[in-house]
């Protein structure tokens, strides 16, 4: 069989070598001896070579007599034979004047070329003698070994005779060496040599040669004046001999084998003319080959599709009996509208476990569109699907995908390419392409990890920390800054002067109230004089009590913010302990890994006696100082022994008391004055309270009111600048921790952009970035933070949204002075001047809490790094969808390092052909090399312009009860050729008229 139902398949082709009786250099033995053939057909038999051109000079003899031969031997073996006439052609190219050899291979069968016409070609085509060139003879009148020694054709006469023969039709393909006396040879120095070289060469097909011509027979500069086209290498063990024949195996030094990916048919010789890069492969076995032997469970190998036994087809035949082969490369589904191609891809979704089951078009669950889903349909009807490994896969088509075992195949359904292209996920879009990237990343940076999460929190899980120990800064001073606006608003210094104004009052008003001066009384009486001297003693007393009292008080006060102070010392020490054996405990896996002890790394010694006896040294003065002893007053109370703040608390008390009962015995004007002294005291004190002192103000007091006041207008505008200088700064810290994460994206990427590069051309620039990237969410949580109720430049929410999207667009978030000014110039209009006075809009009145909208602004919490593909400089949420849907097909066909097979339902939606045929059709030849791709597709650039290994026809007829049916093979089966213009190409009349109407000759 030499056309395969899987399409275009690599197999050995041999295009040159000898038989016996070649008509030169014959070294195989007496053609005329059957074992001297037999010997040789055993060697074409036994060798891994499928296709074989049968070579001699200026005639076809010994081609008939293999083929008649091998037929006869081997009735049933699928070897395929081809003439190969090799002719030496008359002109010289070479320096030396050598003859080169040119070759005619031929088309056999279909009433193209048969026996009769080659003989008659042979018949047209005049020879001319090398040593004479008047003697001329034609092919068929050379007889003896020396006619054909000496033979020679002009380039001419060879297309003449074939014109003559074959008229426009072309069964044949004329190749030509590249080396020896071939086109390498060329005098270089002898312009008419390099014009018959460059003649030469456009009149041949393909080259015999190796894989070191292949480079250059493919540029299109090859000709001296001229673009030329790039023509394809093959290489021949060029036989002549048994020994020679052991070139056939592929192993022998210098005769690399040749690989053809196509039918063994003339036709699929010819498709090599149109593919010369990929159609031919010199050298070990192609990269294909080798992966279909090391991956077996990643190639899908055939599909078949039946009714359940006892379905009577009341709901239609629909799939009967369908046995689908699949090419290990590309294989290319077309068909009409409605004729089942989307039902094939789903049906390899299903049995592939595809997570894109909600998509499916024709396996559908959707309530409006069940379709095949609803009831007697998909549960008559299994499926099942081999692959290379020989495991396979089977379910009915009612049943569901298996979400709990691995994805098998990645099945791209039309439904999801049109919801990501119209309405596009960019966050799932991302994580895609996070692991897409991770494939990419060379085992030996993986650092063990499994997948790009893992490896980010590995790699960033300092820079992590840094930014959190870095934002528990931020919001301390934020409290801070948040005090220090507060304190810097008009209406502070307004309420300061109000105050002012108010204690003045209060101290004008107190003064206006002093206590009216009593002149101390005279007398002459001992007891009234001994008494006032004795209240005299007891107030200086009470004086010196209340006073030591006071600093007693101080000091208490003093001793227990210091017990508090050691005792949450004492706490963070104990917390800084205990975080750290969490942490060790943390790290103990890795630093097991590598063989370490963590006591070898680091310790944590903690010594708290010292503290403890800190704390209950304070404990003990405290203690000291509230103890009561309980005291008893006598005339010869010493009050100067007493200090606790209980004893002294009580000796006040019992002065006091004495002092009152002693006035009730004085006359009246020493008990007039006496009042006198305890106002002034109570009013001095007053006094006090209100005014304050300079040197020490007291909150509340004038003087403390006062330096307030000189503190706003002297001191707090620099201290402010200052904090928010301090806080910019953090936000840089920050910024660059998280631009350490940002290095981890931008070193990852770099081994995709190689990718990346070979699908640029010109208007067409697609590249992968890692940049900082705002959290969509950015608007609504910040304005969730905004009082938009209250007066202010994000009150009306769709203003808010558009002004903040402005800011967003205009801010490089890869440089921090830039995010910087973005936090700035959100609170600067904010603050803009309102209103007659000019006044500032007060954050705090905008704002639920001005803290919250500084600690989210300055933390960059809503700044991630993130891949971002983009195409022209624009990024997903700038393209069309016709854009986008070319970018997100790059993405998978281009980037995506999984190996399962790719299956693609109609990509071509929305695309234009330019783009389809200069972008996408090489995305999917470049595919094909590293997965399996099958492809539905309605649209010739795809299918032929990526060179599909494999087309499969399909045609659902529903006038004859839904029968389904399919045909498959290679592009250049004819029958599926045909297939082919008709579907793809609206019909051959259609496909010439519209040739004609372009100008297309």
């Amino acid at each position: 069989m030499t056309e395969n139902p899987m399409g275009s398949l690599w197999r050995r082709w041999d295009l040159h070598l000898h038989a016996p009786g070649t008509k030169l250099n014959n070294a195989f033995g007496d053609p005329t001896d059957d074992a001297v053939w037999d010997r040789y057909l055993d060697a074409l038999k036994n060798s891994p070579v499928t296709v074989f051109g049968i070579t001699d000079y200026f005639c076809c003899d010994t081609f008939f007599e293999v083929e008649q031969r091998y037929r006869s031997k081997y009735p049933d073996s699928k070897r395929i034979f081809l003439p190969n006439l090799e002719l030496r052609l008359s002109e010289s190219i070479s320096k030396d004047g050598g003859h080169p050899h040119i070759h005619v291979i031929f088309e056999m069968g279909d009433g193209l070329c048969d026996q009769d016409k080659i003989a008659r070609f042979l018949t047209n085509l005049e020879t001319q003698n090398i040593d004479n060139a008047d003697t001329k003879l034609r092919c068929t009148d050379l007889k003896t070994e020396a006619d054909f020694a000496a033979a020679t054709v002009s380039l001419d006469a060879l297309k003449s005779a074939l014109t003559a023969t074959f008229g426009e039709t072309r069964p044949y393909l004329v190749a030509f060496p590249a080396n020896n006396d071939g086109l390498r040879s060329t005098d270089t120095s002898s312009p008419r040599k390099v014009a018959l070289a460059d003649r030469i060469d456009r009149n041949c097909d393909f080259f015999f040669g190796t894989e070191k011509n292949r480079d250059f027979l493919l540029r299109t500069d090859r000709y001296e004046k001229g673009e030329s086209a790039p023509k394809p290498v093959v290489s021949g063990s060029d036989a002549h001999s048994f020994d020679d024949l052991e070139r056939l195996s592929g192993d022998v030094s210098g005769f690399a084998p040749t690989w053809i990916k196509a039918d063994a048919t003339f036709s699929g010789l010819r498709q090599i003319c149109h593919e010369p890069l990929s159609r031919v492969h010199i050298g070990a076995s192609p990269e294909v080959m080798v992966r279909q032997q090391q991956d077996q469970t990643k190639f899908l190998s055939r599909l078949q599709i039946s009714q359940i036994d006892g379905y009577d087809e009341r709901n239609g035949q629909w799939f009967k009996n369908v046995e689908l082969p699949l090419n290990p490369e590309l294989t290319a589904i077309i068909g009409n509208k409605g004729s089942g191609k989307s039902a094939l891809v789903d049906i390899l979704g299903l049995l592939g476990d595809s997570r894109q089951e909600a998509y499916f078009s024709f396996l559908t669950d959707q309530s409006k569109s069940k379709k095949f889903r609803q009831r007697g349909f998909a549960e008559n009807f299994s499926a099942s699907v081999q692959w290379l490994s020989g495991t396979s896969a089977e379910k009915l088509l009612s049943d569901p995908c298996n979400k709990e075992r691995p994805e098998t195949v990645r099945y791209l359904p039309q439904n999801y390419f049109e919801q990501l292209t119209n309405d596009i996920e960019i966050e799932q879009f991302r994580r895609e392409i996070e692991d897409v990237v991770f494939s990419h990343v060379d085992l030996t940076e993986t650092l063990g990890k499994s997948s790009f999460g893992e490896l980010e929190e590995a790699k960033t899980l300092q820079s992590k920390q840094e930014v959190s120990s870095l934002k528990q800064r931020l919001r301390e001073l934020n409290i801070e800054i948040v005090r220090l606006e507060e304190q810097s608003a008009p209406k502070y210094r307004r309420t300061l002067l109000a105050q002012i104004e108010e204690k003045k009052a209060e101290l004008a008003s107190l003064d206006a109230a002093k206590p009216k001066e009593v002149i101390k009384p005279d007398t002459d009486d001992p007891a009234q004089s001994a008494l006032s001297k004795k209240v005299d003693e007891l107030t200086a007393l009470l004086s010196e009590l209340n006073e030591r009292g006071q600093k007693i008080v101080s000091e208490i006060a003093g001793l227990k913010t210091r017990r508090q102070e050691a005792v949450s010392l004492r706490e963070s020490i104990s917390g800084i302990a205990t975080r750290f054996r969490e942490e060790i405990a943390e790290l103990q896996p890795q630093i097991a890994q590598v063989g370490l002890q963590p006591n070898a790394l680091i310790s944590l010694t903690t010594d708290l006696e010292p503290l403890d006896g800190k704390i209950a040294e304070i404990k003990a003065r405290i203690d000291a100082l509230e103890k009561s002893s309980v005291p008893s007053f006598e005339a010869t109370t010493d009050y100067g022994a007493f200090e606790t703040l209980p004893d002294l608390r009580a000796a006040y008390a019992h002065v006091n008391g004495e002092i009152e009962v002693l006035k009730e015995q004085l006359g009246t004007p020493q008990r007039r004055y006496q009042t006198y002294v305890e106002r002034l005291t109570e009013w001095t004190g007053k006094r006090q309270a209100i005014a304050g002192n300079s040197d020490d103000p007291k909150p509340g007091t004038l003087a403390h009111l006062k330096a307030s006041l000189t503190y706003v207008d002297e001191t707090l505008a620099g201290r402010l600048d200052h904090k928010r200088s301090e806080r910019q700064e953090i936000v840089r810290e920050i910024f660059q921790s998280k631009h350490h994460v940002l290095q981890f994206y931008s070193d990852l990427k770099k081994s995709v952009e190689a990718r990346l590069e070979a699908v640029r051309s010109e208007g067409f620039e697609i590249e992968i970035d890692a940049s900082f990237i705002v959290d969509r969410e950015f608007r609504r949580e910040f304005l969730n933070l905004i009082n938009q109720r209250k007066k202010g430049p994000f009150r009306n929410d769709a203003d808010a949204r558009q002004e903040l999207g402005r800011r967003l667009r205009d801010t490089d978030w890869n440089d921090p002075a830039a995010v910087i000014e973005f936090c700035e110039g959100i609170l600067a209009v904010m603050r803009h001047p309102e209103g007659p006075d000019g006044e500032e809009l007060a954050l705090v009145d905008q704002a639920h809490d001005v803290k919250d909208v500084y600690d989210y602004l300055f933390s960059l919490d809503y700044l991630s790094s993130r891949y971002e593909l983009r195409l022209g400089g624009k990024n997903l949420n700038e393209l069309s969808p016709g854009e986008k849907g070319l970018l997100l097909l790059i993405f998978y066909l281009q980037l995506d390092r999984k190996n399962t097979p790719l299956i693609i339902d109609q990509p071509e939606d929305n695309l234009d052909n330019d783009s389809i045929f200069k972008v996408l059709a090489k995305c999917i030849r470049d595919a094909k090399r590293y997965r399996q791709v099958v492809l539905v597709t309605h649209n010739p650039n795809l299918a032929v312009g990526a060179d599909a290994e494999q087309i499969i026809y399909v045609k659902l007829e529903k006038s004859k009860n839904y029968k389904f049916s399919y045909e498959t093979g290679s592009i250049e089966n004819p029958k599926l050729n045909q297939r082919i213009v008709d579907v793809l190409e609206g019909s051959q009349p259609a496909f010439v008229k519209r040739r004609i109407k372009y100008g297309i000759n």
